[in-house]
């Protein structure tokens, strides 16, 4: 085929062409010969005015149920916390944590430091020691389908006896609170203690951690009274009962400033607990006792060393932390 003179031909490319302008209808597809395609149809305004209506439908849908992009799959409804008071937010932990609202417990109920990513984790820090803890809200757990109840027991300082205590949070407050299982469950009842501080106005968890209760409380009488903890457990009743005769049976021989220390204590009211078992030596001739001793209120350390005298065990030395 003859191409017309001064057009390029199948690409081939030149120099503009002038000429008179070329007037007529645009045309639509390849410019080959045959019949010209159909222009497109306009659409009707009333599907316009339909598919509007779907889509503004949806969106509230959407947002009516916190549905928001990103993470619209497992956002939930904001529920809104009172966090004005260390009573406060505990109680808003308590129900957080009963509704498995996990995003709120972290991103709301906690401090900057616990919403930060885990050492070597996708998942917070917070996150981390509760799913370390509470099995049931462990991702991909066994135990899943375990419904733990949490309930807030108490609010008050801190003590030394918490399991979570240290120089840094001996000035918080804390939230002491229980969490029961079903019986058929196979998990056990645990005790949670969780220290509160204020940050940018607001109380928030900073330190928590769940133990066994078993674990929490002090060693069960021992069924041996002549072993070194049950002869420990025998002196802190005696003094508990104010009963320094008593008291004396369980003191060495020698042990001057132990009695001392516990007519003061039993004149000022003071009670004594055991922290755990005596802890001996492996030639059986000696020993150290931790316990806490409890005096207008406050809780402080307390210990000290036995020895085998002829008719048993008895309390060498014996000091606290009381002030």
């Amino acid at each position: 085929m003859t191409q017309p003179p001064n057009q390029p031909g199948p690409n081939q490319y030149g120099p503009p062409q002038y000429g008179p302008p070329q007037y007529g209808p645009p045309q639509w597809g390849p410019p080959y010969p045959g019949p010209p395609p159909v222009p497109p149809k306009k659409k009707s305004p009333v599907v316009f005015l339909v598919l509007g209506l779907v889509v503004l439908l949806a969106a509230a849908g959407v947002l009516g149920t916190g549905l928001v992009w990103p993470g619209w799959l497992k956002s939930r409804p904001a529920v809104a916390v009172d966090q004005s008071s260390p009573d406060s937010t505990a109680k808003a932990v308590e129900a957080a944590l009963n509704r498995r609202d996990v995003d709120q417990f972290v991103n709301v109920l906690t401090c900057k430091d616990g919403r930060t990513k885990a050492d070597g984790k996708d998942i917070s820090r917070a996150e981390e020691i509760l799913y370390r803890d509470i099995e049931p809200l462990k991702p991909k757990s066994k135990k899943a389908d375990v419904q733990a109840t949490f309930k807030v027991d108490e609010v008050r300082k801190i003590k030394p006896s918490d399991p979570i205590y240290n120089d840094g949070n001996k000035d918080a407050t804390v939230a002491i609170m229980s969490v029961d299982y079903p019986k058929d469950s196979g998990l056990s009842k645990q005790r949670g203690v969780l220290a509160m501080f204020e940050e940018d106005n607001k109380y928030v968890v900073c330190e928590m951690g769940f133990v066994p209760v078993t674990d929490s409380q002090e060693p069960p009488p021992d069924p041996d009274p002549d072993s070194a903890t049950g002869r420990m457990q025998a002196f802190a009743k005696a003094v508990n009962d104010k009963d320094i005769a008593s008291a004396r049976k369980y003191m060495c021989s020698t042990a001057r400033a132990v009695n001392t220390w516990a007519e003061k204590a039993i004149a000022a009211g003071g009670k004594l607990r055991l922290h755990d078992k005596v802890q001996t030596t492996k030639a059986n001739d000696g020993g150290q006792v931790r316990m806490w001793y409890t005096l207008n209120g406050t809780e402080t350390k307390a210990g000290g060393f036995l020895q085998k005298e002829s008719d048993g065990w008895c309390l060498l030395s014996f000091n606290n932390d009381a002030k």
